[in-house]
């Protein structure tokens, strides 16, 4: 089917690409089996990006064969790291500049030909084999969604590059293997391709580098930055000093006219086949003896395992098969390919699709053809049009926005993993736009669209995430920390992990913490010899805040995830205050995922004797959310010293410096608020022993007992009375026991793995038997600290000389 100038797929595993129109690019439809002419130049040229950001952009210019080529500056050093925030290294400077015979550009999720600046690079060289591999190693854990969209780009880009005489050599297998063997048939002297922040890509690539060592040829290395700075360190940690750095946005590279010819005898191969390639996919599991565990785990959303509200079936059949939801499957079908994040939602009882699936993520077809179509009319939303793709989007992006500014990561986030759409050409495009709705030039007021507004204000805060992380190595690598990136359903998180032996431990931080919370239980515990993981939940710390629903099943879910991808094996998990009760949802809805909990100071409610439970959805909206949730943000940025302080409260030192600048940082980042906002909407949750009564496994409860954001009075001792499984220690503490008093911590730990049970501490807490009505969730918490931030402040000194 044909849709604004390109054919969006429904059968992806073909073994040839169809004839599809090039709408986006304007040239002439052509076969893959055409034979195209060589190119008559050797050269890439490109045209100067007529400038929409104003003065003060900053670029490099090259002369290649009379044409120039703007092109961020290319700086080479002897490590292979990037040595520029947007330019191009080498880890081989001789073999990069002196013989520039034969590159080979490899894709991995960079694929497009459009702001390219590996395919710039390339052009300096007489001849280049583009390369794409499917390696099964690489997608293990993709679902049945994400791998079609991967073929459909693939296809895309095949079709781009024979346009411009040359071609995309396809080859299935093993990438170290594929990547030498063709490096030494071809003769190449260099390997070109983006930058690594996720580890396992960076696993990936120093492995590929290791093997080429035989060989002479150089790694140069490309970056796609929003900015136009050179070295990360200056950059300040703080997102609102980086704002006021006012730093120049560099243009997006257009798409070259021609490319150099391939390398004498290459057969460029074709798509392997889908279905065989899946199972290879799925086959590499089967090497982890605890992959069918794992896999079925990750298959079952927190949501369809959870008590529901009964709702009438013949209603719900009729609503799927008529009215609105109807039509949006229908144009699912047309123009979106639906991501198994979606899907994971729809399931009830009855087989029956839920509403919730409209705020779901998707995949574009058309690979980057189909992307810049979908975003050339996302942002035209508000305009009428003739066209029949464009309206299909502009009937539903309401549905989308149910959370205002979030239609766009739903649309687009699978097409940005992909790389099929650059952030530089995002950014370009819709304020290009913005300027054509205003006369040529930005208003100071704010966009004039809120398609706009959500396209420059995600792109900004995905490119703030990475550049954050790239600090976040050498102040990591500082204080004895290796810092990871973990892409999560395209969201950036970061993680940590220390030990090489013994059993695998995985630890959760409270609400507005991160994983550096732990920093003497991580060093502690591998010391003792376990393995530990802690990561940083979306939303937090140094993690990606994206403009998402945050409730607790996204982030049990997003924990599961971690297990599953990272980790591999069950695990025991520990967590603090609503990272406890996290880590029990995960225990309770996934058992075979843990093998023990460890509860610090838990929250979530106890309800004995508890009958006919139901999951409720979080609120869709509310007046006063985001109003509340940036003043309350303000608040606890200006008292967040004296909150801290009271959480430590017999050891108050350890509320440093630098633990109050994090906290502090965090809260400046773009999506700050929207964990606030999100808590603020979400209703009662299930009880902590709705979710151990389904744990087998051994609970152990530690329990500061100066907690004054949860005294402690009725929920420990209430857990060890209606849970079988259940131990208490406590401690002498406040609310973060973990930090506070780090070695005693670890040692209960330490006892807890080992002994085959743990005698409870402090027996003479009277336990009674009603509910638990002490706070419970994210927004008790929150407002208990605002409580004892207002307590200080009255009780200050200067409140009562007033």
């Amino acid at each position: 089917m044909e849709v604004g100038g390109c054919l969006l797929h429904r059968v992806i595993g073909v073994q040839k690409l169809d004839k599809r129109i090039l709408g986006f690019f304007s040239l002439t439809p052509i076969s893959s089996k055409q034979q195209l002419p060589s190119a008559s130049s050797s050269f890439l040229h490109f045209q100067r990006v007529p400038s929409v950001y104003g003065t003060g952009v900053s670029q490099k210019r090259d002369r290649l064969g009379g044409a120039r080529l703007f092109i961020p500056a290319i700086r080479c050093d002897a490590t292979g790291k990037n040595s520029s925030t947007h330019g191009l290294a080498s880890s081989s400077s001789a073999a990069a500049t002196c013989r520039k015979t034969v590159a080979i550009v490899w894709f991995k999720h960079d694929l497009r030909v459009d702001d390219h600046p590996g395919l710039a690079a390339a052009a300096e060289y007489e001849q280049v084999l583009p390369l794409f591999i499917f390696d099964p190693q690489v997608c293990t854990g993709w679902s049945k969604e994400q791998l079609e969209g991967l073929f459909d780009a693939v296809a895309d880009l095949k079709l781009s590059l024979q346009t411009r005489g040359s071609d995309l050599v396809i080859v299935t297998g093993s990438t170290k293997d594929i990547l030498f063997t063709l490096a030494q048939k071809v003769g190449a002297t260099s390997i070109i391709t983006e930058e690594e922040e996720e580890s396992k890509w960076q696993k990936l690539v120093a492995s590929v580098m290791s093997s080429l060592s035989a060989l002479d040829l150089g790694l140069q290395q490309w970056r796609a930055s929003l900015y136009d700075t050179e070295k990360v360190e200056e950059i300040p940690d703080s997102y609102k000093e980086f704002q006021r750095l006012r730093l120049p946005i560099l243009h997006p590279l257009d798409p070259p006219i021609s490319l150099p010819v391939l390398p004498k005898d290459i057969d460029p191969g074709v798509l392997p086949d889908y279905s065989e390639f899946s199972d290879s996919v799925h086959g590499v599991w089967g090497g982890n003896p605890q992959w069918e565990i794992l896999q079925v785990a990750q298959e079952q959303s927190a949501e369809s395992l959870l008590p529901q509200k009964k709702t009438s079936q013949t209603n719900k059949v009729e609503s799927t098969r008529n009215g609105p939801l109807k039509e949006l499957m229908d144009w699912r079908e047309k123009y979106i390919l639906e991501s198994h994040y979606a899907s994971s939602d729809k399931r009830t009882q009855g087989g029956e699709f839920m509403e919730e699936e409209i705020n779901a993520k998707y995949v574009i077809r058309g690979g980057a053809t189909g992307a810049s179509n979908i975003l050339n009319g996302y942002l035209r939303f508000l305009e009428p049009t003739g066209r029949d793709d464009w309206k299909a989007v502009y009937e539903h992006i309401w549905n989308m926005e149910k959370k205002p500014g979030a239609s766009f990561r739903a649309l687009f986030g699978s097409t940005l993993a992909l790389g099929t759409l650059s952030r530089r050409r995002v950014l370009y495009e819709a304020l290009k736009y913005e300027k054509e709705r205003n006369g040529g030039r930005l208003s100071p007021f704010g966009f004039s669209t809120f398609t706009v507004a959500a396209a420059v204000g995600d792109v900004k805060s995905i490119e703030w995430s990475e550049t954050l992380h790239r600090k976040s190595l050498a102040q990591g690598s500082v204080r004895g920390f290796k810092v990871t990136a973990w892409q999560w359903r395209g969201y950036h998180t970061q993680y940590t992990m220390m030990g090489d032996k013994g059993p695998a431990v995985v630890l959760v931080h409270g609400f507005g913490a991160f994983w550096e919370h732990y920093r003497d239980n991580i060093r502690g515990l591998a010391e003792k010899g376990y393995r530990v993981w802690a990561l940083t939940m979306v939303g937090f710390g140094r993690s990606e805040k994206p403009n998402i629903t945050y409730t607790e099943l996204l982030w049990a879910e997003q924990l599961r995830d971690f297990i599953v991808e990272v980790v591999g094996e069950p695990v025991i998990l520990a967590g603090n205050s609503i990272g406890g009760y996290m880590t029990t949802i995960v225990a309770g809805l996934w058992p075979s995922l843990v093998t023990g909990l460890v509860l610090l100071n838990t929250a979530g409610r106890v309800i004995p004797d508890y009958k006919a439970l139901t999951y409720n959805k979080p609120k869709e909206k509310s007046v006063i959310a985001k109003p509340f949730s940036q003043l309350l943000m303000l608040y606890l940025q200006t008292f967040s010293d004296r909150l801290l302080t009271r959480c430590y409260p017999n050891n108050a030192s350890r509320v440093d410096d630098w633990l109050l600048n994090e906290v502090k940082r965090a809260s400046y980042d773009p999506g700050s608020t929207r964990v606030l906002e999100s808590c603020l909407l979400l209703r009662p949750p299930l009880p902590l022993n709705y979710f151990l009564d389904r744990f087998a496994g051994r609970v152990l409860v530690i329990q500061g007992k100066h907690d004054p954001l949860q005294k402690n009075s009725n929920r420990a001792p209430m857990l060890q009375a209606n849970c079988t499984n259940v131990s208490v220690a406590y401690l002498d503490a406040g609310h973060c026991p973990h930090d506070e008093i780090p070695d005693e911590v670890n040692e209960l730990i330490h006892d807890f793995v080992w002994s085959s049970e743990i005698a409870s501490s402090d027996d003479s807490v009277v336990v009674t038997n009603r509910e638990d009505t002490l706070p419970a969730d994210a927004v008790d918490i929150i407002k208990e600290g605002v409580r004892i931030i207002n307590e200080d402040i009255l009780s200050s000194p200067l409140s009562k000389n007033k």
